[in-house]
């Protein structure tokens, strides 16, 4: 019985370790978000860029640079460069504050565009996206304030969460992309996305608990999904939130 306890607390102190060594190094998850983003961006947006209206480039550039961010910041401290760190954070205050306001215009000219040719999916990417770009506002101010208080776990799972929130919108590319039979619409990419993003979110929360500390950013992203994969269709089927959606897609457009 002894050498089965220490068998297990030897494992789970190799789990904690490597738990650290990730949140020390994280630079693996943030590439492979910046990856997937590109991949699942690729036809409708980067291979497009000439066809592409000046909001979507704001946006689209903005929040692919958000997601170069963390990548840029760790190299920046493992070169011992921590001046130059703090400077590029203070400065990410402002492209957050692109990524958003960017990120509703742009689900305002997809509502404006709904009037005209209904379809209920757009009414659910509007939910989905202003409480999304809400959310990742939320993620963004606690990152900047776990920084300053010297609290980089929060400070790393807050960017993780911030950079899983325009990943959605790309896993949904992804499946309509590679696995067109299966996937065949935005409405089915939309809730495979959210089943993804549910199994990643609850896939590190658990090696969170694991590792004996579970911080708040990534329960709360997987709360927020499995409350959108509940809220959606009920919601888009509301008369009074598709009248809220025409209002907030003509919203400033009273003189045209």
């Amino acid at each position: 019985m002894e050498l089965v306890g220490a068998v297990r607390y030897s494992n789970s102190m190799l789990r904690a370790q490597l738990f650290h060594q990730a949140l020390r190094h994280p630079w693996p998850v943030f590439a492979t978000a910046l990856a997937l983003a590109v991949v699942g961006f690729w036809p409708s947006f980067f291979a497009k860029l000439t066809d592409t209206p000046l909001p979507h480039h704001v946006h689209g550039w903005s929040a692919t640079a958000w997601m170069i961010l963390p990548l840029l910041q760790y190299a920046l401290i493992r070169s011992g460069r921590r001046s130059l760190h703090r400077l590029v954070g203070y400065a990410s205050v402002v492209l957050a504050a692109i990524v958003a306001a960017s990120g509703v215009y742009v689900v305002r000219m997809m509502a404006y565009i709904n009037i005209t040719s209904f379809r209920l999916a757009s009414v659910k990417f509007v939910w989905l996206d202003l409480t999304g770009i809400a959310l990742f506002c939320v993620y963004v101010f606690f990152a900047i304030s776990a920084a300053r208080q010297r609290d980089i776990r929060l400070h790393v799972t807050a960017l993780a969460a911030s950079a899983f929130i325009p990943l959605e919108a790309a896993v949904e590319r992804l499946f309509v992309n590679l696995l067109p039979s299966l996937v065949t619409d935005f409405d089915a990419a939309l809730y495979a996305s959210l089943i993804f993003l549910e199994v990643t979110c609850a896939a590190i929360v658990l090696l969170e608990w694991r590792s004996g500390r579970v911080r708040w950013p990534i329960p709360a992203l997987l709360g927020y999904y499995l409350l959108m994969h509940v809220t959606l269709t009920p919601l888009a089927t509301s008369q009074s939130f598709q009248r809220l959606s025409d209002w907030f897609g003509m919203a400033g457009r009273t003189g045209n």
